[in-house]
């Protein structure tokens, strides 16, 4: 038997390899996708003071510790028993969406663009960031590194860094927008951010759906896996990042569990295998099979793609158009082909964008009472 290995895999947020067995064929015997590195966040934690977790929980990523931290901050609110006035959850909001677009920018146009916009057909040595460059122009790689930053700037004034903040605390924020300069700033990024938004939209349009055979390898590919999905939605259904409720849907969109994410311990179990440091998360009103899909699996999915598969729309304007647009296309809900990830991905950036410029819009957001 012969095994291949891939160490490390590219264009991936974090650490990970893959072993794949061939047997004496020369034909796939088996596949593991490993994480190799130690996720030792849940240790670091014991014996802590709990309103220190926030800032410790989210050194578990570089890319992704937005999220952490407010969940973290969300955990401390349940602790202590109290709720954040509005401009708090406000502030908390726009950080986190904030957060969801220069995370989302980067995917795409880092991870995602070699692929889909350079071509799945192109020499394999040009499908990088450079090649994005050179397929899209230098003026349109700048913008996009200047929007990215943009949207980092954001959680560096509410934050008080632009990785890993410190400005989440029990019951709100540890600093309140009363600046009038920042507020400008801020809704200055806000408006050139919907409009990169926008174009982000339209080069997807024009470059990946204006082509059928890129269209043809999302829809008819073997990227396609049918599984149950899961995605936090507010009191209308529609995609929320920062509050709601979660809720799952089967293979063909039929919802089996809605629930306060507090509540995510009747609901969720972890499987661990000895061979990664990565966990398999499973319903357990299903059980876990194994790693298979189909409705007899526990397995679930989640990510843009599922935030989109259990709802019912966006809740901004220009993102709900694209959503309808999204599904219309690929056949209705839900959407089974994983590369449609990466047009979920393109359609939140819309409305994170979006979301920003309502909030920070808001007076409110500037109370003191944080």
């Amino acid at each position: 038997m012969q095994t291949i290995t891939v160490d490390p895999i590219t264009r991936l947020e974090g650490h990970g390899k893959f072993d794949i067995f061939l047997d004496d064929a020369g034909e796939v015997a088996n596949v593991y996708f490993q994480i190799p590195e130690l996720r030792g966040i849940e240790r670091f934690c014991e014996g802590r003071p709990v309103e220190e977790l926030p800032r410790i929980t989210q050194r578990a990523c570089g890319v992704c510790p937005g999220p952490h931290h407010m969940a973290a901050s969300k955990a401390c609110d349940g602790v202590y028993h109290v709720e954040p006035p509005p401009a708090g959850k406000m502030l908390r909001e726009l950080f986190l969406n904030a957060h969801f677009l220069h995370s989302h920018i980067a995917h795409f146009y880092a991870l995602a663009a070699p692929d889909f916009v350079v071509g799945p057909d192109a020499d394999p040595s040009t499908r990088h960031i450079l090649g994005v460059v050179a397929k899209v122009g230098l003026e349109v790689g700048g913008q996009v590194i200047a929007s990215r930053a943009k949207a980092q700037r954001i959680p560096a004034i509410l934050g008080g860094k632009a990785t890993h903040a410190v400005c989440g605390l029990p019951g709100g924020m540890s600093k309140a927008l009363t600046n009038p300069d920042e507020v400008a700033e801020i809704r200055g990024h806000c408006a050139d951010l919907v409009e990169f938004a926008k174009f982000t939209l339209k080069l997807f349009d024009d470059v990946v759906l204006g082509n059928p055979a890129y269209v043809d390898v999302i829809l008819n590919g073997p990227y396609t896996m049918r599984t149950y999905y899961m995605g936090m939605v507010d009191d209308r259904g529609r995609v929320a990042f920062y509050d709601g409720t979660l809720r799952v849907v089967d293979e063909d969109g039929v919802e089996v569990l809605r629930f306060d994410p507090r509540n995510y311990l009747d609901h969720i179990a972890e499987h661990v295998e000895p061979w990664s440091y990565l966990k398999f998360p499973y319903l357990k009103k299903i059980g876990w099979k194994g790693l298979v899909a189909g409705r007899d699996s526990g397995v679930y999915r989640v990510a843009p793609l599922a935030r989109l598969n259990v709802a019912n729309g966006m809740a901004t304007p220009i993102a709900n158009e694209a959503f309808q647009k999204f599904f219309a296309t690929l056949g209705g809900s839900p959407v089974h082909a994983t590369l449609a990830n990466h047009w979920a991905r393109v359609i939140e950036i819309m409305y994170a964008a979006e979301r920003c410029r309502e909030l920070i819009d808001d007076p409110e957001i500037a109370s003191p009472h944080v």
